[in-house]
C-alpha cells in the first residue's frame, strides 16, 4: 500500500509531500490546477520513461520518492527478497531523479536500479488506469492486449519467441539469395577461380619472387663485389687487410705482459682475424657457385607478369591473390551446393512456422477460455455499474491460414449491448462515451489481478458519466478500495462531485502564485482536507461553492456515504 509520496521540482510544483491511507481516496481541484501531474509522478516512479521537460524550470534536477507498506503476502515483497532489496519491516521506498540535462537515477531501498526494474517491481504495486483508457477500447489491439493479460505469459511468450525464429529463417534464406547473385555468373565465376588455382600463388610467394628477380638481374654486380672484396682481405703485394691485421696483432702480442692494457687490443685483433678469415672462406664459397641458370630468371618473369596481370584484372594487390583465390573458390562451392543450401533453409522456414501454428492455436485455445471469463466477469461489473441489462462479450475469431505474426492468428473483437434482446454490435458503434467510460473500468478492473491488495490509480476515467451514474461508480470506486481494508486502495483523479463524496479521504489541488525577486511563478500546494473544507469543495464541484443550496447538497452528499474526513 502507499503511504507517502514525495515530489520535488516536477513540472510546477516545487514541493509537495502527502500522506495515504487505506480506502478509496479522491483528487480534486478546478481544471488544469495539476491534478495528474500527481499521477504523472508516480507513473515515473514505476518504470515510466523519464524526459528530463519534467524538472521545474531553473531546477537542476527533479526528486521524486515514495514509501509502500507490504503484506507479507505481497509479491512485490517476494520480488525484493529475490533481489536481495527486502527490508526487515516490510517496507518499501523507491527514488527516482530526473536530470535536467537528461537521464534519471533510482534507487530502490537505497539499491540503484533500473528502469526496466522499477518498471516490474511497479506492476506488482500499482495499476494506473489513465484518463483516456475508455478511447482505447475501440482499438483492436488494445482489446487484444486485454485478453493476453488474462492468459499465462508463457503462451504470449512462446507465438512471439516462435514468429521470430520464423522471421530468422526467412531472412536467412533472403540473404542467401542476395549472396548467390546472378544464376548466369557460375560460369564466370569458375573460370575465375581456375585461373587463380592454375596460378596457385601461394601466401608471401609474391613478394620472394620479387626479391629473387632483383637478385638474379643483378647477378653481375654481385660477382664482381665478391672478387673486389676477396682481393681486398688478401692480396699478393702483401697490402690486404689480413696481412696489416696479422701484423699489427704481432706487433702487440709480445708486449701484453708489460702493460695490461694491451691484451683488450691483442684480443679484438685475433677476433677481427678470425672474422676476416670466415669472411675470406664465404666469398670464396660464393665465388666457386655456378652462375645462376637464365631460364629461372623467365620463369620468375612470366610468372609475376602473370600475377600483375591477375591483381589488375581483380582490382586488387598482387600480395592479395591467394586471399581472393580462397574467396572465389568459397563462393564458387556454396553456389554449386546451393539447391541443397536452400532446401535446407527451406526446411527451416516450414520447422519454424510449424512451431509457430502450433504456438499460436496453443494460444487461441487460452485466449477462448480466457475470454469467456472475462466477458462474463465485465458484465458482472456493469451490473454493479447502473447497467443491469448490459452484456459484453468478447470473440476470439481464429484465422489459421494467416501469415506469422508476433500476435498469433486471432482477431479479437469485443461487442456490447445495452438492452436485452438487443444484438451485441462492436464498441465504436454502439457505445455512447458514458457508457465506454464504464466499460472501460469494468474491463480494467475485471483484467486487474485480485490476487494481492494493490494500489490502482484512476486518473479521470470517469468521462462522460453524470447523475445517477456517477454515483454508482463512486460506489464501485469504494469497493475497489475497500476490497482489503487494512492493504487495498483507490485513488482517482475527478470532477465528479458524487465520486468525491463517497471517498474516505480527499486532497485538494489548487494553483498559488509565488512571489520572486522580479515576477511570481505559478505552484501547486496540495492538501487533505477536513469535514468542512471537503463540503465547500464539493459544493465548489456541483457549481458554486458559495452557494447555500450547492452547500446543503454537497453535505447531503457527504452525510449519504457516511464519509468522515
Amino acid at each position: 500500500m502507499l503511504r507517502a509520496l514525495t515530489i520535488k521540482h516536477f513540472a510546477i510544483i516545487d514541493q509537495v509531500e502527502l500522506e495515504l491511507e487505506p480506502g478509496f481516496c479522491v483528487i480534486t481541484g478546478e481544471t488544469g490546477a495539476g491534478k495528474s501531474i500527481l499521477v504523472d509522478a508516480l507513473s515515473l516512479l514505476v518504470g515510466q520513461r523519464a524526459d528530463a521537460g519534467v524538472v521545474a524550470a531553473g531546477r537542476d534536477k527533479a526528486d521524486l520518492s515514495a514509501y509502500f507498506e507490504l503484506s507479507q503476502a505481497s509479491p512485490a515483497l517476494k520480488w525484493l527478497q529475490s533481489n536481495a532489496m527486502a527490508e526487515e519491516d516490510q517496507t518499501l521506498v523507491i527514488r527516482r531523479t530526473i536530470q535536467a540535462s537528461g537521464g534519471s537515477r533510482a534507487w530502490i531501498n537505497g539499491h540503484p536500479a533500473s528502469a526496466t526494474q522499477l518498471k516490474d517491481l511497479g506492476g506488482l504495486l500499482i495499476e494506473i488506469h489513465g484518463q483516456h483508457a475508455h478511447q482505447q477500447l475501440s482499438k483492436t489491439e488494445h482489446q487484444r492486449q486485454l485478453i493476453d493479460t488474462q492468459c499465462p505469459s508463457k503462451l504470449v511468450d512462446a507465438v512471439a519467441k516462435t514468429h521470430q525464429l520464423w522471421r530468422d529463417a526467412k531472412l536467412a534464406l533472403e540473404q542467401f539469395e542476395a549472396d548467390m547473385g546472378d544464376p548466369s555468373q557460375l560460369d564466370l565465376l569458375t573460370f575465375q577461380v581456375k585461373e587463380l588455382e592454375d596460378l596457385a600463388l601461394a601466401a608471401g610467394e609474391f613478394e620472394s619472387l620479387e626479391s629473387e628477380q632483383e637478385r638474379l638481374q643483378r647477378q653481375d654486380e654481385i660477382q664482381l663485389a665478391i672478387q673486389s672484396a676477396a682481393a681486398a682481405l688478401d692480396q699478393d703485394d702483401g697490402s690486404s687487410a689480413r696481412r696489416l691485421l696479422l701484423q699489427a696483432s704481432q706487433a702487440i702480442s709480445p708486449l701484453t705482459d708489460l702493460d695490461a692494457r694491451l691484451a683488450n687490443v691483442a684480443t679484438l685483433l685475433d677476433e677481427a682475424l678470425i672474422n676476416l678469415t670466415e669472411a675470406r672462406s664465404e666469398l670464396e664459397q660464393l665465388a666457386d657457385e655456378p652462375e645462376e641458370d637464365s631460364a629461372r630468371l623467365t620463369t620468375i618473369n612470366a610468372r609475376l607478369g602473370l600475377a600483375l596481370d591477375l591483381a589488375r584484372k581483380h582490382r586488387v594487390k598482387p600480395e592479395e591473390l591467394p586471399a581472393l583465390a580462397d574467396a572465389l573458390a568459397s563462393r564458387l562451392e556454396k553456389i554449386q551446393d546451393q539447391d541443397q543450401q536452400r532446401a535446407h533453409l527451406t526446411s527451416s522456414i516450414e520447422s519454424t512456422e510449424a512451431d509457430w501454428r502450433q504456438a499460436a492455436k496453443d494460444l487461441s485455445q487460452a485466449r477462448k477460455k480466457a475470454a469467456k471469463a472475462l466477458s462474463q466477469s465485465v458484465t458482472q461489473a456493469l451490473s454493479s455499474l447502473g447497467m443491469a441489462h448490459a452484456s459484453l462479450e468478447i470473440h476470439i475469431n481464429p484465422n489459421p491460414d494467416r501469415s506469422p505474426s508476433p500476435r498469433g492468428f486471432d482477431e479479437v473483437a469485443i461487442a456490447f449491448s445495452a438492452n436485452p434482446g438487443q444484438p451485441a454490435q462492436p464498441l465504436s458503434k454502439v457505445a455512447s462515451g458514458g457508457e465506454l467510460s464504464r466499460i472501460s473500468l469494468a474491463l480494467t478492473l475485471a483484467a486487474g489481478s485480485d490476487a494481492h491488495p494493490m494500489t490502482r490509480v484512476f486518473d479521470e476515467v470517469d468521462a462522460g458519466i453524470g447523475g445517477e451514474t456517477a454515483h454508482v461508480v463512486g460506489d464501485f470506486l469504494a469497493r475497489v478500495g475497500a476490497a482489503n481494508p487494512e492493504q487495498s486502495q483507490a485513488l482517482c483523479v475527478t470532477h465528479l462531485a458524487q465520486l468525491a463524496a463517497r471517498a474516505n479521504h480527499q486532497f485538494q489541488v489548487h494553483k498559488t502564485q509565488v512571489s520572486q525577486t522580479d515576477n511570481k511563478k505559478t505552484a501547486i500546494d496540495v492538501r487533505l482536507l477536513d469535514r468542512d473544507e471537503r463540503a465547500t469543495e464539493i459544493a465548489r464541484m456541483l457549481g458554486d461553492a458559495q452557494s447555500k443550496t450547492s452547500l446543503a447538497h454537497a453535505q447531503e452528499l457527504l452525510a449519504a456515504h457516511n464519509a468522515s474526513a
